[in-house]
């Protein structure tokens, strides 16, 4: 019986390696931009090309339901909508450091381990797309040099 469980743990950790990064973030940008129609082709994929162990089928479960969560009009009442609302990078980051947490400890099951990392990886997407945003938002100083520029060489004429 051990060898049985000790063989079962071994399929189940090794999940987290048939997952797909690729589809899975190009789902998640899909999700956040309300493509629907693509996010819905990336799961598909996902699906396929995932295994059939506990900590996969949480994993693709977590995807699904946050897909679902976004699609549903009426958000009044669901968690996470309501807590990304200000979508700051304090809440993002803590969010992130929780289910990172969950994903990673034992005392878990695997389906729940899977479904957390989803929720993780999830968190790390927008901690990025928060990030990569700061520096388009900041004018760079070239522009208020040309701007400058132009402005002597209209009063000179």
């Amino acid at each position: 019986m051990s060898q049985r469980k000790t063989k079962s743990n071994d399929a189940d950790n090794e999940g987290a390696n048939m997952i797909p990064q690729i589809p899975v973030n190009r789902f998640l940008e899909h999700v956040e931009a309300r493509a629907w129609t693509d996010a819905e082709k990336e799961l598909d994929v996902i699906r396929q090309k995932s295994d059939n162990s506990q900590w996969s089928r949480g994993y693709v479960k977590a995807l699904e339901g946050l897909m679902l969560t976004y699609r549903n009009s009426d958000d009044k009442y669901i968690f996470l909508p309501r807590i990304l609302a200000s979508r700051t990078e304090d809440t993002i980051n803590s969010l992130k450091k929780e289910f990172s947490e969950f994903a990673a400890n034992e005392l878990h099951g695997e389906y729940d381990r899977g479904y957390f990392k989803a929720l993780d990886d999830y968190f790390t997407l927008l901690a990025n797309m928060k990030n990569q945003r700061a520096p388009v938002e900041v004018v760079p100083p070239q522009q208020a040099t040309l701007d400058q520029s132009t402005a002597s060489t209209d009063r000179d004429e």
